[in-house]
């Protein structure tokens, strides 16, 4: 079958900002916020400020609530309604008692209402129609028809939703006993373009036909149960509505969802406001975050993500690592640690820009990747020990050198103001034969190929010559760096380990054969296919796990591309296959751009690379590692399951990538809540067990995940032909 390529053109990538106070005004004072086309204002219920490019001015005059109705701007000042154009404050009219809401009529009629009554506005005057029940908040217009035939209503927290009526004009109250409405504390109403009225109250959402027909809107499947504090609809028909869980949007007739974390500094969204151009801007108990948008393609944000890997991630020689954050959020504020696996990611990165080189020819791809590989062959180099490779070094500028376990750090013989860590694993490993393989086709010249082959030869011939193990300085081998035959078929306490462990070394036996052309490794292959059922091992290597541990899943799907793209025999390649298939069949529930294009890349089957370009859209652009709430989603299913052995219950789909923890792809895509536990029990209707999941430690907005987790599936996918430019 021929592949296709899946072009998937622009889409919508969404970015946030958070006001704080180093942005001049006290984020938690602010009680209101408009748009005024695309400038926003603000007001902490006394004071207006405008907010542009990241800094706040404070503005002349006293302003308590804003309202932005048909493209205008209006202000609550004192007891008066004043139009902001510009900065500029001018007051229209004077009431006995302050503004508390405008609405404009689909003729164009305005109304509004103080603490105490309803006005229209005729012949530029505003006049008294009628008194309010005690503690209204809101109103809604639709029309103004004939006199006496309006349609008004309005909302109060005490006595509920309520419809103007009659010659005499009175309050026709709409309650719960003997309506659809579900509670009596209304806190904002909207009318659609179809003159449907939305009604968001502490129970949920609304819809009123303006008769007798009611839609409970918390029978949409994904509409949380919670409070609906505000609601924006724009002319468009695209509909916000600010809660007790976050923001949530319909458009397009689908539900999405802006929560805690990655978007809000709190789930409880009390004020939100919508620009001309779709910028969301919502006031939470912490703060404003300012939510906009624009249209990319996946080259646009590969680009990003090339660049946010130089300016934040590149360590030392080029080592790829995580970010660690002094303050919430800010990148700029971070540094870089020594991780214990620098070989692995610095291989999945050097990887990506091999891909990247192959698929377009950049020399900044192919610089990327010769830093990155030359790190890596020093990790092999540093420890003295033929073949044996180090997990990381530092160097005496690092705060943290001299310390750590010092059986396992070791100063470096011939320079010491370096250290290196041992006890290294077949994780490292799997980074770096994947890395020199590809490096080796698609990017080395001669001289390179030359050295390449030299060090995967030191390491395999290490291996091999120690039992199938490494072998630290110490003469011990490591822990986890196993591949002896006798252990993994025989052992055990290494049956997890089995598959994956013969996938490893069957992959680096092939990897070392293609760069060296040595057959005692093709030797060394097939004895351990022919005595010890390697390849055996290998038709399942996965163990289904409830979806529980993942840490192999990424070794997996790293070590199976060599493997079966340097296995010549046809035979052998399709028991490989077996495995990949498998494994591909049980994880493609998580939707995740690595897997689904390895399998893609290495099969001629469906590797839905659909949805693999719709996860790296819906990645963040920051890749912090953002407290994580989505208990309280009604589109959710939680699995029980992980009980069974002895692990919390998680996820049973993953939800969408922009409302999931980040991880790399050896973490759990399927946490509910993480570093959200102060909000677990905000909305009474869904703090169950469930609710309550304590999730994965670290997600606190003080650490980012590596970009490698955009880049390698990105540029695979490109240099295969599974996705386009």
């Amino acid at each position: 079958m021929k592949k296709s390529t899946l072009y998937l053109g622009e889409f919508k990538q969404y970015d946030k900002k958070f006001i704080t106070a180093e942005n001049g005004i006290n984020p938690e004072s602010v009680c209101d916020v408009a748009f005024e086309g695309e400038v926003l204002y603000l007001t902490n219920g006394e004071s207006l400020f405008q907010y542009d490019n990241g800094s706040v001015k404070k503005l002349t005059g006293r302003v308590s609530k804003l309202f932005s109705k048909k493209g205008k701007l209006y202000g609550a000042v004192g007891n008066s309604l004043a139009e902001i154009k510009k900065g500029k404050i001018k007051k229209i009219a004077d009431f006995d008692c302050p503004v508390v809401d405008i609405s404009i009529g689909f003729d164009g009629s305005l109304w509004l209402i103080t603490e105490n009554d309803l006005y229209l506005l005729k012949d530029n005057e505003f006049e008294q129609v009628v008194e309010l029940p005690s503690e209204t908040v809101c109103l809604a217009a639709l029309n103004n028809k004939t006199k006496y035939g309006e349609t008004v209503y309005v909302g109060s927290t005490v006595e509920g939703l309520l419809s103007m009526k009659g010659k005499r004009r009175h309050w026709a109250e709409l309650l719960p006993d003997n309506t659809g409405v579900m509670s009596k504390k209304i806190n904002c109403l909207q009318i659609d373009a179809l003159g449907h009225l939305w009604v968001g109250s502490d129970e949920g959402l609304n819809i009123y036909d303006g008769k007798n027909y009611w839609f409970n809107g918390n029978d949409f499947y994904s509409v949380p149960d919670g409070s609906f504090n505000d609601m924006y609809f724009a002319p468009d028909g695209k509909k916000y509505f600010a809660t007790t869980t976050g923001i949530i949007t319909l458009i397009e007739g689908k539900i999405s969802y802006f929560s805690y974390g990655a978007w809000l500094m709190h789930p409880t969204v009390t004020k939100l406001a919508v620009s001309d151009n779709g910028t969301i801007a919502a006031v939470t108990p912490r703060g404003v975050s300012v939510i906009t948008h624009k249209y990319m393609t996946l080259a646009e944000k590969a680009e990003h993500f090339d660049k946010l890997t130089e300016k934040y991630f590149m360590r030392n020689e080029g080592y790829h690592v995580d970010r660690i954050l002094r303050k919430y959020g800010d990148l700029d504020s971070g540094w870089l640690p020594n991780s214990d696996n620098d070989g692995l990611f610095t291989g999945l990165y050097c990887a990506s820009q091999c891909f990247r080189y192959k698929a377009t020819g950049s020399p900044e791809a192919k610089a990327n990747a010769k830093r990155a590989v030359e790190a890596m062959i020093k990790l092999t180099e540093v420890t003295g020990k033929s073949g044996f490779t180090a997990r990381a070094t530092r160097y005496s500028d690092d705060p943290d050198f001299g310390k750590g376990n010092r059986e396992e750090w070791h100063i470096c013989k011939d320079n010491p103001d370096c250290e290196w860590l041992g006890e290294t694993s077949s994780d490292e490993m799997t980074g770096h034969y994947f890395a020199y393989g590809l490096y080796f086709d698609l990017v080395a010249d001669k001289k390179e190929k030359k050295k390449i082959a030299e060090v995967v030869k030191k390491i395999t011939d290490h291996i091999i010559e120690n039992n199938f193990h490494l072998c630290d300085v110490d003469g011990v081998p490591t822990t986890w760096a196993n591949w002896e035959p006798e252990l993994l078929n025989n052992d055990d306490r290494w049956f997890f380990e089995r598959g994956t462990n013969s996938l490893e070394i069957l992959s680096f036996l092939k990897t070392t054969y293609h760069v060296t052309g040595d057959e005692k490794y093709n030797e060394v292959f097939d004895m351990l296919i022919e005595k010890y059922h390697y390849a055996m091992n290998c038709m399942q290597y996965k163990c289904e796990d409830c979806h529980i541990a993942h840490i192999d899943d990424q070794l997996d799907f790293t070590n199976i591309y060599p493997l079966i793209t340097y296995t010549e025999n046809e035979a052998q390649r399709e028991i490989f296959k077996m495995g990949l298939t498998h494994h591909f069949d049980y994880e493609k529930i998580e939707r995740s751009p690595f897997f689904n294009i390895v399998y893609g890349a290495l099969t001629n089957q469906s590797c839905d690379i659909e949805n693999a370009a719709k996860s790296l859209s819906e990645m963040n652009l920051d890749l912090v590692v953002w407290p994580t709430y989505n208990s309280y989603r009604k589109d959710i299913v939680i699995d029980y399951s992980p009980e069974e052995l002895g692990c919390a219950p998680q996820l049973k789909y993953p939800v969408e990538y922009s409302s999931r923890l980040i991880v790399n792809y050896d973490g759990n895509q399927f946490v509910c809540d993480s570093g959200a536990e102060e909000f677990v029990s905000i909305n009474k209707k869904s703090a169950n067990r469930a609710a309550a999941l304590p999730g994965t430690d670290g997600a606190n907005g003080m650490r980012t995940v590596m970009p490698y987790i955009y880049l390698l599936p990105y540029w695979m996918g490109r240099a295969h032909g599974l996705l386009g430019d």
